[in-house]
């Protein structure tokens, strides 16, 4: 469903439990990340009314599973470790090429949007079956039935601005460029590195 070419190596599992404190800290920046972008696509492009409205949704959403993995975070005795740079994304923005068209750039924005939320979901699918704290697996199986929603959205809103042929074609390179990334990563405490 989700189009990725490349599954995550099944080794991030076993990084990813072994270092919870360090999963959390980063999940929590993503979500923070992810509602920056939807307020970032609100600034930009507020004349794309129905956007806009899912903008404010998915805005609310993410802070509360901000604050659903802040809770998380001290409920262990841990503390919000400081954000890192994620190398997974700042490849990813390597892409697309600057500049276009108001409707290029928006599909552009889109199709990245739904390429993270479509590998964070894949990761939350990997921590839901794998991890042994049951309590955190449940919670991101739930997680990952809302990163499915949030992937299928942007790509929604892709197809919907942008000429078809032409966003499915740069959807599927964007895969491909994606898998190549993906063959470097899986190797850390990160939820997409």
């Amino acid at each position: 469903m989700l189009g990725l070419k490349l599954p995550s190596d099944p080794r991030w599992v076993n990084i990813a439990e072994k270092n919870l404190e360090e999963i959390l800290s980063d999940h929590a920046f993503c979500e923070q990340k992810a509602a920056s972008t939807a307020i970032s696509l609100i600034v930009s492009f507020p004349e794309y009314t129905e956007l806009v409205q899912e903008m404010i949704a998915l805005v609310e959403e993410e802070m509360s599973h901000f604050k659903m993995v802040h809770d998380l975070i001290l409920e262990r005795g841990f503390t919000l470790g400081r954000d890192r740079k994620d190398a997974y994304v700042s490849k990813l923005l390597q892409f697309f090429p600057k500049g276009g068209s108001r409707t290029t750039q928006l599909v552009h924005r889109l199709l990245l949007a739904a390429l993270i939320e479509a590998r964070s979901c894949e990761r939350f699918r990997l921590l839901s079956e794998h991890l042994e704290d049951k309590k955190l697996a449940k919670f991101y199986r739930k997680l990952m039935i809302s990163e499915a929603n949030h992937y299928s959205s942007f790509l929604g809103f892709a197809r919907q601005y942008g000429e078809r042929k032409e966003v499915d074609q740069k959807w599927e390179a964007l895969l491909e460029f994606e898998a190549e990334i993906m063959k470097t990563l899986s190797v850390t405490e990160s939820i997409h590195g």
